[in-house]
């Protein structure tokens, strides 16, 4: 029982240590709203946010914006990790590919997303295609790079030890290149899956009548700044949960790889 105590207590005190300081900014925030220092179409009170939330989860809104928008990153991405996944895998394993593809893949990241749009549009249109190709350009460039890097990174020793086994190069690659890229892989999982949610939100801005992109700009359209900042919360929420499951996946599947986080 005492041990169960100081678990307790330990675990309280840690969640007091994490949530101190928001709880205490947000107190903060809707004491200054409430006295009219803020003002509300500028940045409007904890409460208003809530309740600007909650009115567009109970109107059907949300989850229609949410299910669109989740709909266009799903296509982008896996075409995004495919792509990315292949043209790294052939750069990290061959100079003569590495030498065509990198330049290619270098000049376009140097080119911001938004860059892109106005090309996109007038080569596409402004319909699904375009937005998918928008979310995929910006899962292919972390992914590339993360698995070229991967790949190049396994220990040489690793290639001397093959020779001298006379390892096959499909039981080479399957065995020991591949898993030993594999941490840097995820990482350009994670970051790929950040770069598709801020994708998609810039794609629907551009046209449509749903997704959370759309719903962002008719916010500020109409000055709803309540509105505004509580898809800014669902789309960080949204972030969260890709990242965790990317995160958890990867946990599973390194079981062998120690990390800290």
């Amino acid at each position: 029982m005492h041990n169960w105590m100081k678990y307790i207590a330990k675990k309280v005190k840690y969640i007091f240590n994490v949530a101190a300081i928001p709880v205490g900014l947000l107190l903060l925030w809707q004491i200054l709203s409430s006295q009219g220092i803020l003002l509300e179409v500028i940045l409007p009170s904890p409460l208003s946010v809530l309740k600007a939330l909650y009115e567009i989860v109970v109107d059907g809104t949300l989850k229609i914006d949410i299910l669109t928008s989740l709909r266009r990153i799903m296509v982008g991405y896996f075409w995004g990790v495919v792509v990315a996944i292949v043209l790294g895998a052939a750069s990290g394993l061959n100079r003569v590919v590495y030498r065509f593809i990198y330049p290619i893949i270098n000049v376009i990241r140097q080119i911001p997303l938004y860059a892109w749009m106005p090309l996109l549009i007038l080569w596409f249109g402004i319909g699904e295609f375009s937005k998918v190709l928008i979310i995929a350009r910006g899962v292919v460039i972390p992914l590339y790079l993360n698995t070229v890097q991967g790949i190049r990174d396994v220990n040489v020793q690793y290639y001397e030890l093959a020779k001298v086994l006379e390892l096959k190069k499909k039981t080479f690659l399957q065995k020991i290149v591949f898993p030993s890229a594999m941490p840097s892989i995820y990482t350009g999982l994670r970051l790929a899956a950040g770069n598709a949610l801020m994708a998609v939100v810039a794609a629907e801005m551009l046209g449509g009548l749903t997704g959370l992109g759309y719903a962002l700009l008719q916010a500020k359209e109409f000055l709803w700044s309540d509105k505004l900042i509580a898809l800014m919360l669902v789309i960080a929420v949204i972030g969260i949960i890709f990242d965790s499951i990317i995160k958890g996946i990867e946990n599973r599947t390194l079981r062998w790889k120690k990390t800290i986080a």
